[in-house]
Parts: structure tokens; sequence; C-alpha cells
């Protein structure tokens, strides 16, 4: 993926009061663990957790892009001539339809 879009995604993306509550319920949740844990335990959750991040972070990202696409093909839509409409294309389905009978 290109830098400048990881760029954009940071640069727009914001993290919302109740992400970050939920984040430092995480963390408190995270603490109580470690001390209940074996050191192998840990290692195992700390993986998942570093997964389910990474998971996070590349759905967030694919979202993004995807919000640009649709962007972008709305644009094209919008600079084609004639307009893209509907109804015009339902017309020419219907007339199609009736010439092949």
């Amino acid at each position: 993926m290109p830098e400048y879009l990881r760029a954009l995604h940071e640069r727009f993306t914001t993290v919302s009061p109740e992400a970050m509550r939920v984040q430092r319920e995480r963390d408190k949740i995270l603490a109580r663990l470690r001390g209940r844990l074996g050191k192998s335990q840990r290692v195992l959750l700390l993986h998942l957790l570093d997964l389910e991040d990474d998971l996070r972070d590349q759905t967030s990202l694919d979202s993004f892009l995807a919000g640009i696409r649709l962007a972008r093909g709305i644009e094209q839509e919008l600079g084609e001539l004639p307009p893209y409409s509907f109804d015009d294309e339902n017309e020419e389905r219907a007339r199609k339809l009736n010439e092949g009978r």
C-alpha cells in the first residue's frame, strides 16, 4: 500500500472517546491478568492482543480505502456527459427486452 494512503488514513482517522474508554478498560484487565498468568500464557495473550490490533488497523485502512474508491467512482459518474440516469438505464433495458421478442 502506498505510504501516502497510510498517511491520509492517519490524518483523517480519529479516536472516539468511547474507543479510548474501551482501550483503558482493556489495559486494566490486561494488567490484572498479567499477575495471574504464567509467562507462556502472558506471551500468548500479548500475541493475541497484537494480532487483534493488527486486524483492527487493517480493517480500518481497508474501510478508508473503500471510501476513497467510492468517492472516486461518484466523482467519475458526476463527470459523465450525459450524466448517469437509472431511469434511462431501465428504459434501455426494457426496450432491448421488447426488441428481442
